[in-house]
């Protein structure tokens, strides 16, 4: 067995011993799988389990495991049958069966249960009668092909599960049964990856090259090491070119990020007692460290781009290893937010974790508790406010992050009270129509967006950070005119990129502990186009809405999406959400002001749609949000133009204090 010493397996049948509820967990995971006959295709159908979604409300379908032919939304109650259901139905096989085999394998590393280690060698041994004739087959977006499912990156995911199971279970298979598996699957499975890796920086090119890595070692075969590990765009390419200089995922995503990490670490897990680990590379410390700058009120990692609500429940345990083979501080702290309010009894902890994990104290805590930060200015990144009763604003000047980006940038994600009330609703499922229809555009975060059309790829830049008594000054600007190197990683143009050539953007914040306001200039926009400032509202409508007069708000996603459409009434909106009222002011500048619903995510819920539309060169928006449970602090907000064109901004509350906010840039 590579991936436990004998040490560290007398070391996990202790704890079984003391923790025996993780051990029951895993075993009620794997349970159906154990009690049933083993199940797996005989031919290459497995489709892409992204198509296991209803196309009408953009939820996961319900899995059967008998029911390879009827597949019921449990939202709306409708049944899908055939393609492409029945072959993502197969590819949900797959998964279960790969993972239950696994999690087998570790079942028996730790209690020595041979029934569990039998299990998953009857796993292995079916997938490798049929595997020598699984067609190729797939055409996924920015994927190659798979041969167990329908892309390389499922195709990587299943060899690497399995040759992990193979480790830990093969000490009871026969010489016979090991050189069986090894021929028809594991190697011939490799040489399949080695033929369809991509020449980018890419999570999908980090997960392929983990798989390869880890059945070279297991096989002895040191070429597929070398190529998969060593080689440029293999693991360790991938870390020393894919992590920007604030130390994110160059992806931009924090669901790619950790989905990254997940088999950066898969690699080291089973390679950590080889000469192949780099489990001490600074690049891994970097990476799993920069989360406590983002953190937010509610412990969870911010939807940025392509971030699902999986990502972010299941991603944090990673930490459990990060922390057993790197001991700082920062991560500690981490572990202790994560487990705030919840137990310790997972996998991760116990297989991967130390035995105990001390508090970090309080004043080294302090460090990174409702901290500001942000990116060092004349740079991109990303810029996190806080304030008392749980605000948190997310400004976001970043760089296109190829795939996986939301063509968002200036935009902002904003809670209160611990509330999402304004939070970047981050995706769903890439087989639901409304991951490219909605999510992933422009129109559905809270920026600016010029004739409804997706912003091309750019990169912004911070110009200023100020603490100026008890305002936070915070300004950014996107300039398409600047010349834009795109990143290094496969792409579809899904933007339109006339709209934008001539366009600078320029967005400044004034951060209080009550409110803030805000000023979003857009200078060179063809005068013939609509530019449409949006920001997103969750809750119930309290005041601004009028009487619906469209049943869209265009013919165009996605704002074809934006329903029961109002003419906004009054200069303000008032929201509330779970007790938490938000009101937004928004400057009196000519134009068109809207009010629509729109889907939240998951997308069975609803939340409001501010649009602010204004055709111009140049072109202004002028906004104050505050959030308060009881009475507010605002009396009034007015926007004043100074004789040079600037504004300000004069916030009055209700006790007659005034405060003025210079939003000149």
């Amino acid at each position: 067995m590579i991936q436990f010493t004998e040490e560290e397996r007398k070391e996990l049948k202790r704890r079984a011993e003391r923790r025996p509820e993780v051990i029951g967990r895993l075993k009620e995971d794997v349970r159906d799988v154990m009690e049933r006959p083993v199940t797996v295709p005989k031919e290459g159908i497995a489709d892409w389990t992204m198509y296991f979604y209803c196309p009408k409300c953009s939820v996961q379908l319900a899995f059967g495991p008998d029911s390879p032919h009827a597949h019921r939304c449990p939202a709306c109650g409708t049944v899908y049958t055939g393609a492409p259901y029945d072959g993502a139905w197969w590819g949900l096989v797959n998964a279960g069966n790969y993972n239950a085999a696994h999690e087998m394998g570790l079942i028996y590393a730790a209690t020595g249960e041979n029934a569990y280690a039998r299990k998953c060698v009857q796993i292995l041994l079916a997938y490798a009668k049929y595997y020598p004739d699984y067609q190729v087959h797939g055409n996924i977006p920015y994927n190659g092909p798979g041969r167990s499912g329908a892309q390389t990156l499922d195709e990587a995911n299943f060899l690497r599960s399995l040759a992990m199971a193979f480790d830990l279970a093969g000490e009871i298979m026969t010489q016979e049964e090991r050189e069986y598996v090894c021929e028809r699957m594991l190697l011939p499975g490799a040489e399949f990856l080695m033929e369809h890796r991509h020449r980018q920086l890419h999570n999908h090119e980090v997960i392929i090259s983990s798989a390869i890595a880890v059945i070279g070692i297991l096989t002895g075969r040191e070429d597929l090491v070398q190529a998969a590990l060593y080689e440029k765009y293999g693991l360790l390419y991938q870390l020393e070119h894919g992590m920007l200089p604030e130390h994110l995922w160059f992806e931009g995503s924090f669901g790619y990020h950790f989905y990254a990490l997940q088999s950066f670490f898969a690699f080291e897990k089973f390679a950590i007692h080889t000469e192949h680990s780099h489990i001490h590379h600074p690049n891994y410390l970097a990476m799993m460290e920069v989360l406590s700058n983002y953190l937010q009120p509610d412990g969870r990692m911010p939807m940025l781009n392509d971030t699902t609500w999986h990502h972010t429940d299941s991603e944090l345990y990673l930490y459990e290893f990060a922390w057993r083979c790197r001991k700082s501080a920062r991560l500690l702290w981490i572990l202790n937010r994560l487990y705030q309010g919840r137990d310790r009894s997972n996998p991760e902890a116990f297989f991967y974790g130390e035995d105990t994990l001390p508090e970090v104290p309080a004043s080294r805590a302090a460090e990174w508790t409702n901290r500001n930060y942000h990116t060092p200015v004349g740079t991109y990144g990303h810029t996190i406010l806080h304030g008392s009763q749980g605000r948190y604003l997310l400004f976001k000047h970043d760089t296109y992050g190829g795939e996986h980006d939301h063509y968002d940038r200036l935009g902002i994600s904003y809670m209160a009270f611990g509330k999402p009330v304004s939070a970047d609703l981050g995706t769903t499922g890439y087989g639901a129509a409304l991951h490219y229809d909605y999510y992933k555009n422009t129109g559905t975060h809270n920026t600016v967006v010029i004739g409804e059309e997706n912003q091309a790829p750019a990169a912004c830049r911070l110009l200023q950070y100020e603490e100026d008594g008890e305002t936070v000054y915070v300004t950014a600007e996107c300039d398409w005119t600047a010349p834009y190197e795109m990143p290094d990683s496969f792409t579809i143009v899904q933007w339109k990129k006339e709209n934008y050539e001539t366009v600078k953007m320029t967005r400044k914040i004034a951060w209080t502990d009550s409110c803030f306001a805000e000023a979003f200039y857009v200078d060179g926009a063809d005068e013939a186009l609509p530019v449409d400032w949006v920001m997103h509202l969750k809750g119930e409508v309290l005041e601004g809405r009028g009487k619906a007069c469209r049943d869209t708000f265009s013919a165009r996603k996605p704002f074809s999406f934006f329903r029961n459409v109002a003419p906004l009434e009054g200069g303000r909106v008032r929201t509330e959400l779970e007790g938490v009222v938000t009101d937004l002011y928004c400057a009196p500048l000519g134009g068109e002001a809207w009010l629509a619903e729109g889907f939240d995510n998951p997308s069975t819920g609803t939340l409001n749609q501010v649009i602010i539309r204004r055709r111009g060169k140049e072109v202004c928006f002028l906004n104050v949000v505050e959030s308060h449970q009881g009475e507010p602090v605002i009396d009034h907000v007015e926007f004043m133009q100074e004789r040079d064109g600037s504004w300000r901004i004069c916030v009055t509350e209700r006790d007659g204090r005034e405060r003025i906010f210079d939003m000149s840039v």
